[in-house]
């Protein structure tokens, strides 16, 4: 990474992405379904964390509202190799996918929430 224009206390790092949803049991276990994590033995019902800090990745709670306003725009990026299979995948889980070209594909979770996946 290149050189700093100025001094600041705030490093250029994103250890955390927030995901506002309804229900927060319902939402861990399709998250981990699309995520290929397993299912954790507890889960909280006003907050749940992701730790994806192995794969080099920010982690995602989950985070309960009672009232969720979804964002017309991806809120982060997933990675996938093959976008065919992962339509099917999302198609198969029930994800309603919003759009998608040859590189990305922006689907929408439980609650609404906007993300993508993407072969770039």
């Amino acid at each position: 990474m290149g050189e700093y224009l100025q001094a600041t206390p705030i490093k250029p790092i994103v250890p955390a992405v927030f995901v506002y949803v309804t229900d927060v049991k319902k939402s861990v276990e399709w998250y981990c379904k699309v995520l290929g994590l397993p299912m954790p033995e507890k889960t909280r019902e006003d907050i749940h964390i992701f730790d994806l800090s192995d794969s080099h990745c920010s982690n995602i709670f989950l985070k309960k509202r009672d009232d969720v306003n979804p964002s017309s725009e991806p809120i982060f990026s997933l990675t996938t190799p093959d976008n065919e299979a992962t339509i099917q995948f999302l198609t198969e889980l029930g994800a309603e996918i919003v759009s998608k070209d040859q590189d990305v594909i922006n689907f929408k979770d439980l609650d609404g929430n906007i993300l993508m996946a993407c072969s770039i």
